[in-house]
């Protein structure tokens, strides 16, 4: 919604310009307030395009604030605890900021060998569950190097 807002302020600011500029250039007899009005007007856009710019790169790139990062490792910490889990590892984490702000992500949660895969995995979905996370967590047996991670337990 942000870069719509930005494109029609831009498309605006430019037809206020040309008017601008043209009244200025009738009546003082100087076409340089043309290229002024354009550069002007360039480096508004620039200087508002930079927040969306950084806004949409934090969003690509899965970055979360501080407070909900340090939320997520004691999250974390806490499924390392659970009974039955060895460790995990490829977590990925994002923020959701839809109505409510939620974290939502994936996580590869190693049992250990005589642990129930099935009760691993809802006590591990239960307590991200009751951290407010919606995560999908994928669980295997230690020792099953199957994982599309490759990954070791952390």
């Amino acid at each position: 919604m942000h870069g719509i807002y930005l494109h029609v302020l831009a498309d605006t600011l430019g037809s206020v310009a040309v008017v601008v500029s043209t009244l200025l250039i009738h009546f003082y007899k100087w076409s340089g307030f043309d290229p002024l009005a354009s550069c002007l007007i360039a480096i508004l856009i620039f200087a508002s395009a930079v927040p969306l710019v950084q806004s949409t790169a934090k969003k690509l790139l899965l970055t979360i604030p501080e407070d909900v990062e340090f939320d997520l490792r004691e999250a974390l910490a806490g499924v390392s605890a659970l009974k039955g889990v060895i460790g995990y590892a490829a977590p990925k984490f994002w923020l959701d900021e839809g109505n409510e702000r939620k974290v939502i992500g994936v996580i590869h949660v190693t049992a250990g060998k005589g642990a129930d895969l099935e009760d691993v995995k809802e006590r591990a979905v239960g307590f991200l569950k009751s951290r407010r996370m919606d995560v999908l967590v994928q669980v295997e047996r230690d020792g099953v190097n199957r994982c599309w991670c490759k990954a070791k337990t952390g």
